[in-house]
């Protein structure tokens, strides 16, 4: 079985990507559950990571279709992969820009866990000792983990030339990170109030987009 030159490559990426991240979240589930402060809201804790793992689904099989392992959808092919073979031309360039996208999504995801250092956990609560943080990451964008896993997502999309993963991501999943991001920043104001609003405010509240881009959320 032969893949093509971008699915290669986010193969690549996404074992260095597992290999990199599996410290930071073997830490950050030892600490899940365990806040002084727990939400159990299904929408605000479980939904995102759920969904996120239903894009994760179609995504792969978009990119049996992208290489022409999976056959005989007629109706669905079209929506999963725009083409069934080596990407050529146009098709070829957006490819390689959602492989891009999914890198620097990596970088932020990643990137973000690390930042959060002791206070990473793989649900949203409020654990002991818990500070604004605004090192690492933290820096550019109010939740990098999260604007991570949707770029992730939307790239890997792009990648596989999926319209269908693509929607998915943008319209489902990325509101449900984004929803999940507002109430952390509840509590956070609640629990650190002027600090964290200080923070927020340096950064433009800019919970997904850095605050470097002229415009976002």
């Amino acid at each position: 079985m032969t893949f093509n030159l971008p699915t290669m490559t986010v193969l690549g990426l996404l074992a260095i990507g597992c290999a990199l991240s599996f410290p930071v979240l073997y830490k950050g589930f030892s600490r899940r559950g365990k806040g002084v402060v727990y939400e159990s809201n299904f929408l605000i804790q479980r939904a995102p990571q759920l969904l996120s793992g239903v894009n994760v689904a179609l995504i792969v099989l978009s990119f049996g279709v992208f290489n022409g392992v999976i056959t005989g959808l007629p109706g669905l092919s079209p929506i999963l992969s725009l083409t069934q073979t080596e990407p050529s031309g146009a098709l070829q360039i957006i490819s390689w820009l959602g492989v891009l996208e999914m890198l620097t999504g990596f970088v932020f995801m990643i990137g973000g866990w690390y930042s959060l250092g002791e206070a990473f956990s793989t649900d949203a609560e409020l654990l002991e000792g818990q500070e604004v943080k605004d090192s690492g990451l933290l820096g550019f964008v109010m939740h990098p983990a999260y604007s991570g896993i949707i770029q992730s997502l939307v790239g890997a999309s792009i990648a596989g030339l999926s319209p269908l993963s693509l929607a998915f991501a943008l319209f489902v999943v990325a509101p449900l990170w984004l929803r999940r991001a507002k109430y952390e920043e509840e509590l956070l104001v609640k629990t650190f109030g002027d600090k964290y609003k200080d923070y927020a405010a340096k950064l433009k509240w800019r919970r997904l987009v850095p605050k470097f881009f002229p415009i976002g959320v």
